[in-house]
């Protein structure tokens, strides 16, 4: 018989040592309802963070855990935001009551001069508060994860890192992808230039095995935005992998002879599905600490997002990683 020791135990344990990054685009917005969170959602979120004991900490000190190896405490969460649209003021009341840290990644072009965007009176309101920390979303928010010549992205990204130093008068350390789409080159660029981290859109919580320069986010956005999805996904756990096939950014053939990933502790896993955007959830084989499916279509998508998730023997909870791969 289980005791009620072991099952509080076994609980805690689905939190420590991960992190969930939750990411918001629009709030309240009903013309937009597959990027927005109605308000009412959003602070009954922000209200179960508070009540059911999860510690809320800005982006930059969960970046300064995953850089210096520091052990993450459970049910650490953080917020960020995305573009920077107008309707941010409204969670920006909502966060401000409950003093919850948050990150806004700013499409540079069109803050303070377009009219769905932040002015800059609104954003040095927020920035006065404490709680909100700006940071760098591109100039032009176009797809450069899916371009092959990297060029037209390192020319956004000082044209961006200029006018962010003229608002904040420093330069950005954080980047988070437009559309959350990236190749090998493009992440190069930002490393070279100098950014803590990079921040994608593929889903999945985060542990001191991901990278600083590929880091996840849980989208709270349109049906996603729901509670009973919400609370999913503080729950989930990072699938820590050793090797992807095919690896993130452009494929070298199409089809891929197989789609999976090595698993880093394959003894802690079972029940694996592999995941690929146009396809969907398939049944992995097993080889070892190999999981995977073969005999793949030829992929008609420019990108596709691949996924791996187990459940873990021990928690019962589902584990899982994502990583996107591009057509040539």
């Amino acid at each position: 018989m289980i005791s009620a020791l072991s099952i509080l135990l076994t609980w805690s344990e689905v939190y420590a040592g991960h992190a969930t990054i939750l990411l918001y685009h629009r709030f309240g917005d009903e013309r937009y309802p597959t990027t927005s969170v109605s308000l009412e959602d959003f602070e009954r979120q922000m209200m179960y963070l508070k009540e059911n004991g999860y510690r809320v900490v800005s982006l930059r000190d969960l970046v300064r855990m995953l850089r210096e190896g520091r052990e993450i405490p459970p049910k650490t969460v953080a917020i960020a935001i995305d573009d920077g649209y107008k309707s941010t003021v409204k969670a920006y009341r909502i966060l401000k009551r409950f003093n919850f840290p948050f990150t806004v990644f700013l499409y540079m072009e069109a803050v303070g001069r377009y009219p769905d965007f932040l002015t800059l009176e609104q954003i040095r309101e927020m920035e006065s508060s404490g709680l909100a920390d700006f940071e760098n979303h591109s100039y032009s928010h176009r797809a450069f994860g899916l371009m092959r010549d990297e060029k037209s992205f390192a020319l956004d990204l000082r044209k961006s890192e200029e006018r962010f130093k003229r608002i904040f008068g420093r330069r950005p350390s954080l980047y988070a992808l437009p559309y959350g789409f990236y190749n090998r080159k493009i992440l190069k660029v930002l490393k070279e230039r100098g950014y803590e981290a990079i921040f994608t859109q593929d889903p999945g919580n985060v542990d001191l095995n991901t990278s600083p320069y590929r880091i996840p986010r849980q989208a709270i956005v349109g049906s996603w935005s729901r509670m009973e999805n919400f609370k999913k996904k503080l729950v989930r756990e990072p699938l820590p992998l050793k090797k992807l096939y095919p690896d993130y950014g452009f494929l070298k053939e199409n089809p891929p002879k197989i789609v999976g990933a090595e698993l880093e502790f394959p003894q802690r896993y079972e029940g694996c599905r592999i995941y690929v955007t146009e396809i969907g959830w398939r049944r992995a084989k097993r080889d070892g600490s190999l999981v995977y499916v073969d005999n793949l279509p030829k992929l008609k998508r420019k990108w596709n997002r691949v996924g791996v998730k187990c459940r873990n023997r021990e928690t019962q909870i589902w584990a899982e990683s994502f990583w996107m791969i591009i057509v040539r």
